[in-house]
Parts: C-alpha cells; structure tokens; sequence
C-alpha cells in the first residue's frame, strides 16, 4: 500500500529594511568584534565557473600557474581570503605534483577535518565532529552519489591527479545546492579557457608495501600512471582537458581482534552452561580471530572537460568524470571461540587450565592460560569489488547587461558490485590451545597444533555454523539527475547591492540495493573433505600471533569442486533489498553586498534563502521466517525555508572577520529510509502487530547555525585564523519503539486475524537533538617573515576541539556514547622546504578517539569506538632548472604511514555494569606505502 504523509504549506516572508540601516548595522556588529583599524580592500575577482556557484569561487583557483609548494599555498590562502563564507580550500599543486593515494589525505589535513580509514586507506571526510553522512559533496558544484549504501562519498574513488581543486564550505550559501549540516566539500576539474597555455604532463610511479606479500596470490608490488592533456583553439575560445589516471596499489593488512569481554558471575547469571575451571570472578575473553589480508586496488579514472566562450556573452562548458574501482581481496587466518553456548565434536564446553589473572582497573582478568576441547576455524575467503562512478554537466550562461542567464543539466550514477566468499577448514577433534591475551592493543599470542597439514586440517565445519560456507553477492546503483536555472543582474547604481541570484533547482535520486545470500554445503551430505594437492596453495604464516601457518587453498576454485550452492536467507538478509526514490525541488534566493563604509573599511557578504520541498518513499519487503511476504511502498513529503548570512568584515594591515549566520537541513542516512520491513501477527491471543525495519517517514536532521572567524594576513602565502562555531541540531535520528505503529500496509500471511492493524515496530526515527560547537586555530607561515635565513622553509599548522550535548541513543540512552565521526581534538601539522628545485614536506595528521561506522558481520553496519591514530607521510621532490635538458622532468619519492599507525578500536565488557570500563578489541597493522616515481611537464 503507498502511504503519504504530506507536511503543510510554506509560505514564504519578505522584508525589505532599509539599506543603509542594514549596512550600519551589520558593519558595527563586525567591527565591534574586531575592534582595530581598517584599510581599503581590494576588489573581489570576478567569478567564472561550470556552473551556478557562490560569488566567493575565485577565478585564480582554475588559472594559477602552479610552481611549487609555497604557489600552492598561496593559492589556497587567495581562494579563503576571497571568499565571503568561511571556507578551507586545496590548490592543484596539493592534489598533482605531490599526489596522495586520494583526495581524502589531502582533504584531512585542512582545519577541522579528519579521514576516517578503511582497509588502511582514507576512504570518507568527518568535517567537525560529524561523520560523512552529514557532509554534502559536490563536484564542479553538482550534488553527487554514492557508491556506499548511504549518502557519504568514498572519496578514494576520485584520483588526486584528475581534481584540479577543493573547497570546503564550513558555513552555507544560498546559491549552493546540495549542502550538508558539518560543511560542503566541492570538487573541482580544471577549467581550460582558465589556464590560458597548453600544457601536457606524464606522471608515473612504482609503490611497495612493508609488509610484504603475506600470502599465496597475494599483491606488495604496484603502480600508478597518469597523463593530462589541456589546450585552447580558435583564438581563445574553445579550450579541451583531457585526464586519464591508473591506480594498481597493493594493501596488506596483519589483523588480530578479541570478540567480547565477560566475568563468570554475568555468565551464570544469565543462564550459560557450566565450563570446566572458569573463573566466577574474573573477566576473561570468549573468542578471537587473527587473518592476514591481501588487497590489490585497481582504480581507473578519466575526467574531459569542452569548454566553449565564442564572446563575452556566451560560455558553455561540458565536463565528465568517470572512474572504474575493483578491489580482489585474499584472506587467510583462523579463530576459535571459547563462550559457554559453544558446544564442540565431543559434545563438551571449552574448558579452561593454567589461568592466570591480571588487575585492570580494579578488577582481575584472565591473560593466560589454557584453553581445552575448541575447535579454531580455519578461514580462506576472497572478496571481490567493482564500482563505476559517472559524473556528467553541461552549463550554459548567457550574459545580457546587467543579467545573466544560466542553466544547468547534470546527471551522476554510482554502481557497485561485490561479492564475498567465506570456506571454513579445521580439525575433526576437539584440541587445546595456550593463550596470552594483552590488556592493551597488540597482538596477542597463541599455540596450536600445526594448522597446515591437509591431511589432518579438512574442509567442515569446526564451530557448527549449519553450514560450510557462506556467500554473498550484492549490487547497488545509486543516480541523481538534476536541472537548475539561475537568474543573476548586476546592480550599479548601489553603493549597498552589488547584484542578486534567483534561482531553481530539481533533483531526482534513486538507490537501490539488492544482495542474495547463498550457503556453501560440502558434497556428500557435508562429509568433511580434504583439499587435493592441486588446489593448495603455499601456507600462510601467521607467526605473528604465534600461530604458524594455515592451510591455503584458492577459494573460489574449492567452490566450484568440493560445494553444493545454494540460496539461503535470513529476515536480515531479504531486509538488505529496497528501493528509495527522492526528488527535491529548490528555490533560491541571494542578495550579493558589497559595501565601502569607510575609506579604510570595507563589507562584503550575501544574504539569502532557500525554500526546499522533498518528496521521498521507499519500496521493500516484508519478511517473515525467512520468506517475503510482501511488501510496501511508503513515503512522505515535507518543505524548509532555510535563511542564511554570510559577511566579511575587511580591516587594516590584513585583518578579517567573518560571521555566518544560516538554518541548514541533512536529509537522513539513505540506509535509514528503506521500507524494507520483518513484520508479522503473533501466533498467539491476543493476535498483536510487531516487527522492526527502516523508516520512509524519517525527515531531516535540522540545525540552527553561527560562525564567527578572526584572520590575519601576512604577505602572499602566510596567515593566522581563529574560528568559533556553533550548531544547534533541532533532532536527532536514532532508534525508537513505536507502539502504534500502522501495519495496515503490510500482508497478514496467517489465519490469525489480528485485533487491529496498529502494533509496536522498532525503527529509526527523529528524535531530540542537541548542540555541536568547538574552536579551530590553523596556521601558515613561511620561514621568511621571520628572517631571511629561513628563506624556503614553512609550516602548516591546524587544531580543533568539538564537543557536542547529543546523545546518539536517545534520551535515556548509555550517556556514554558520541555520535559518530566526533574527536573532539583533530590536528594537523605539516613542514616544508622549498629552494633550487628540492621539495621536501612532512606531513602528520592526528585525530582523537571517535565513535567509527563501519561495515560488520554479514554487510551490517556497526559503531565501535576507535582510538586515537597518527599517522605521518613524507614527500620529497627534485624539479630540473630551467635551462636544464631535462626541464620539466621532477622526481618524486613519497612514504605514506611511515610510522605504520596501526588501526585500533576498544569494547566495554560485556555486563554493561560500566560502559566505560573499555577493552581492547582490534589491533591491525597496514604497513607503510613506498612510492618512487617522475612527473614531466611540456
């Protein structure tokens, strides 16, 4: 049944104040805040663009010519000078000369900004405090897609050779579409007409991980190639880019993770069954698992850009962006469990021997010792992926003095798909294993017999799982078509409005996931088999856990030998089908002013509005023991009126205050809106409704904004910045019982009638909300405002702290947890040299601890609370001199994680008497990336 729930009318409110009022007043609010002199600034350039954007896109950051570190910076420094919001911005020279594995490195050093790492590579942007769900990104200022299960961009999709800049939003603007709550990161390809010269560059470089290769078919060797070709034609006024960009890169990984943490008591209080020497009063660990991975990524990427301006009056640009991602991901390692509910061959409990306790925060947990009767599983896996990413734009302006019109047609889509592979091996008999689990994140140490020999260690099913493999097979395609048209007019005969923007836009998105859930079971009623010499591989070593090596075999090839296919799903699994369909109308409107108060004083800004109207619904499955028993399509509808300030308050000797003042909306996690349901009537009296799913009626996460930001310039490539902000979130989503929900939608599948159609559901819904505020400090500064003897030297330095009042789990929640993405302390500082041809930047990037989504058991998704990282990259560089035969030719040697930061996160004991009271879960290990390489430029 299709239900909507439409939200009243908006209307909208004008007011027209008195200009010079309005001027007085908000240059006394600035100056106030200041409180120093003032000197004449300098006219803003003009803009010029792909498409409709804020008037603080400085045309410098498409036509620099870029030389060096210090041009870069001072490039980046123009783009934050300029601009009327509060803004952090990179420069090609960041994002080509010097490339990072992705643009997510580079982005994670600007103020207020952490990466959050996957697989040991940058993969989403947290932008104060807040995870990439609440962040909107655009490339060339159009919304994108995603090739997560939700809104966030994975931004190593997007190689740093092929974006030309970046500019992150930290407060709103009217004319920007597409925004997020914590900031708006824009993307953006080079812009020919812009460059003014043809110029054609090779770049090249071989890279190794530390690690090495850690197992049979594995990769630690790999490359990364890419060319540009830009050029102008026809005096000027058609210009071509054109970009291609290969990414062959090795990922290894040593994993080591202890599952859960409980004391005996809990455990007999709860009903487990007895084991054999367990300690009632001491806390001991009920399972691990250690692995080594594998991972070769293979990215290719290819950006265009037409560009065509016959006169002053017309421009037209078309651009495109596509990338190709597949990742092969080997793994080989074991892992046992020891909790009372696991039963082994024997029928027996694992037993405990040998225990030995260790205080830890005043309380005795077991840290060695024996465990007796477990059987450890041997696991071979292979996980494959492939994502395409496309992005198209065509923009049109045609400028009629004073106004110009433009429009913009764009069209983004994301496609995914993946497979993961899961084969279990182990021994027949029940054996025992000594352990030595750490109370702090390492690795930890355990003997077992020799877990290799194929003629003991068998393809089965050593923790009775049901099963003797398991796959998985899921696709997704997520696309957004949008339209937008502006009015602009220029206003001359104010000395308070420089010009106003009217304007609309219409988007369409649509996500849809589905996945299919397949059980392997070994030929011949599930007889354990050995694996023939033919299939097996060189063992996998994982001495580094004490184990000593695995059996290793091709997982995919013993598939197809030793298994019978066949489909098996869970409710969970058939709730991981749905269909969500958005389409979003926006009107806007700004006011663009530019105000000469004094002599030495001058006031830049816009003010504006955006009305938008969001028609959502989703379509899933209702689900019931494992069977669809129907489905429904349900949806909703809603409208914001979301006003917004931006000014800048010029002052002498290169001061500037900023304030932003401004209402902003995110809408929810797309994962959240799924109509994908488990319901169904209870089989006794009274016959009730009950089940549990996503929730299409969700509306958006709401905040009320203020920003206030002191900058000091100095010279061309040096300033100082102090910013201060606060969000007043109006809701928050989280989990909720709903005890009158209505099931009238939903199919009854049983003769049951139910007393009516109302029951309890458990969904995602909004809820209350809170504050985010926090103070970021940045930095740059080069070594020759303080004496000449310093010439070529420089620093970036960045810190923030943001502390928020939002409890994720809703009023009467643990108290304890943090919404995801928030370190309330992110910093960042860089150091670099630059003289007679030689680069050399060391760059570290801190973040604090932080609540982490990540993907879990089976594709769910699971917060876990990560500890701090570091994590240190080094970059030099040698450029030929001019004159020099081989002028334009730099060489380039780059480590990525020179520290090798490991990967780590914490768990509380399982009791929950003490939510904080943490444990160690996962220490693991990626290794560090050498890279060695040339670029040439002609």
């Amino acid at each position: 049944m299709n239900r909507k729930h439409k939200s009243s009318a908006v209307t909208q409110l004008r007011s027209q104040p008195h200009r010079r009022a309005l001027a007085s007043a908000c240059a006394l609010a600035l100056f106030s805040i200041a409180g120093v002199h003032a000197q004449e600034a300098q006219t803003q350039p003009a803009q010029t663009g792909a498409t409709p954007a804020p008037t603080n896109q400085v045309e410098t950051l498409d036509a620099v010519r870029v030389t060096g570190i210090r041009a870069a910076i001072a490039t980046s420094i123009e783009t934050k000078n300029e601009s009327t919001s509060i803004v952090e911005a990179i420069s090609a020279e960041d994002l080509g000369k010097l490339p990072d594995i992705s643009i997510a490195d580079s982005i994670a050093r600007l103020p207020g900004l952490a990466t959050q790492r996957v697989d040991g590579r940058s993969q989403v942007i947290n932008i104060r405090g807040m995870s990439e769900q609440f962040a909107g990104t655009l490339l060339n200022g159009r919304e994108q897609v995603s090739t997560g299960d939700s809104r966030g961009v994975e931004f190593d999709q997007y190689p740093s050779e092929l974006i030309n800049a970046v500019v992150v939003y930290k407060t709103p603007d009217a004319t920007l579409i597409g925004q997020g709550i914590s900031g708006t990161v824009d993307l953006q390809t080079v812009r020919p007409l812009s460059l003014g010269e043809r110029r054609i560059v090779f770049s090249g470089q071989a890279e190794q991980n530390s690690l090495g290769d850690l197992t049979s078919g594995g990769w630690d060797k790999g490359y990364r190639a890419a060319a540009s070709y830009v050029d102008q034609f026809a005096d000027d006024t058609i210009g071509v880019a054109l970009g291609v960009a290969r990414l062959n890169s090795p990922f290894q990984e040593r994993h080591y993770k202890e599952w859960w943490w409980v004391d005996g008591n809990t455990l007999n209080g709860w009903g487990a069954p007895a084991q054999e020497g367990r300690l009632d009063d001491a806390i001991a660990l009920q399972g691990w698992e250690g692995w080594v991975k594998s991972r070769e990524l293979t990215r290719d990427g290819v950006m265009g850009v037409l560009e065509w301006k016959p006169n002053e009056n017309l421009h037209s640009i078309v651009d495109m962006y596509y990338s190709k991602f597949e990742q092969n991901e080997l793994m080989r390692g074991m892992m046992s469990n020891n909790d009372p509910w696991f039963t082994n061959d024997d029928g027996n409990s694992v037993g405990f021997q040998n225990l030995a306790t260790s205080p830890y925060y005043g309380r005795d947990v077991v840290t060695s010792g024996t465990l007796v009767g477990v059987q450890p599983i041997v696991r071979n896996d292979n996980n494959t992926r492939e994502d395409k990413l496309t992005s198209v734009g065509w923009n049109t302006s045609y400028k009629l003095d004073p106004m110009t019109f433009t429009l913009d047609l764009s069209y983004s889509r994301a496609e995914r798909d993946q497979s993961v592979l899961e084969t279990y091996a182990g021994m027949l008999d029940p054996t025992n294993i000594t352990f030595n689990n750490p109370l702090y994140n390492r690795f930890g140490w355990y003997s077992t017999p020799d877990m290799s020999n194929p003629a003991t260690v068998l393809l089965s099913d050593p923790q009775n799982y049901g099963h003797d493999g398991r796959m998985e097979n899921s696709t997704q395609e997520d696309k957004l078509k949008a339209a937008r048209f502006q009015f602009s007019r220029d206003i001359e005969s104010s000395d308070f409005l420089r010009s106003y923007d009217l304007g609309v836009n219409y988007n369409k998105r649509t996500k849809e996931k589905r996945a299919t859930v397949y059980f392997a079971d070994l030929r011949n009623g599930r007889t354990p088999m050995q694996v023939d010499q033919a299939d097996l591989r060189s063992p996998t070593s994982l001495n580094f856990l004490g184990l000593g090596n695995v059996l290793t075999y091709d997982p995919r090839a013993a598939l197809g030998r030793y298994y019978d296919v066949n489909v098996s799903e869970s409710n969970d699994d058939l709730l991981k089908d749905y269909i969500v369909e958005e389409e979003v109308m926006t009107w806007y409107a700004k006011a663009n002013l530019d105000i000469d108060i004094s002599d030495s004083l001058r006031l830049r800004g816009n003010v504006g509005v955006q009305y938008i109207h969001t028609d959502q619904e989703s379509t899933g499955f209702n689900a019931r023991d494992g069977v669809i028993r129907g489905g429904q399509t349900i949806g909703t509808s809603y409208g914001d009126i979301l006003p917004s300030l931006n000014l800048a308050l010029e002052m002498s000797d290169g001061w500037k205050v900023r304030l932003g003042a401004a209402k902003t909306l995110m809408r929810p996690p797309i994962n959240y809106l799924s109509a994908a349901s488990s319901a169904g009537v209870s089989t006794t009296s009274p016959y009730l409704w009950s089940g549990s799913g996503g929730n299409p009626l969700l509306e958006p996460y709401r905040a009320n904004a203020v920003d206030l930001s002191v900058e000091k310039y100095m010279g061309d490539a040096s300033y100082v910045a102090l910013a201060l902000f606060y969000k007043d979130l109006e809701s928050y989503v989280y989990q909720q019982n709903f005890p009158n929900w209505d099931f009238s939608g939903y199919t009854n599948d049983t003769n049951n009638n139910p007393v009516s159609n109302f029951g309890n559901f458990s969904t995602w819904a909004n809820g209350e909300g809170g504050y985010m505020r926090g103070a970021e400090l940045s930095a740059t500064l080069t070594g020759d405002l303080f004496t000449p003897a310093l010439d070529g030297f420089g620093v970036q330095l960045n810190g923030s702290y943001t502390e928020s009042s939002i409890d994720p789990d809703g009023p009467g929640g643990s108290n304890t947890d943090t919404i995801p993405g928030l370190s309330k302390v992110v910093a960042n500082a860089t150091v670099f040299y630059e003289k007679h041809g030689f680069s050399a930047r060391v760059s570290e990037r801190y973040r604090d601890q932080y609540r982490g989504e990540y993907s879990s058991l089976f594709g769910a998704r699971q917060y876990r609370f990560t500890m701090p990282e570091s994590v240190v990259d080094l970059q030099l560089s040698y450029d030929f001199a001019e004159g020099s035969s081989l002028h334009g030719l730099t060489l380039l040697f780059q480590v990525n994680n020179v520290n090798n930061e490991p990967f780590r996160t914490q768990v509380s004991e399982a009791s929950g008497a003490d939510p904080t009271f943490l444990f160690p879960e996962e220490y693991t290990e990626y290794g560090r990336q050498f890279l060695l390489g040339f670029r040439y430029e002609m």
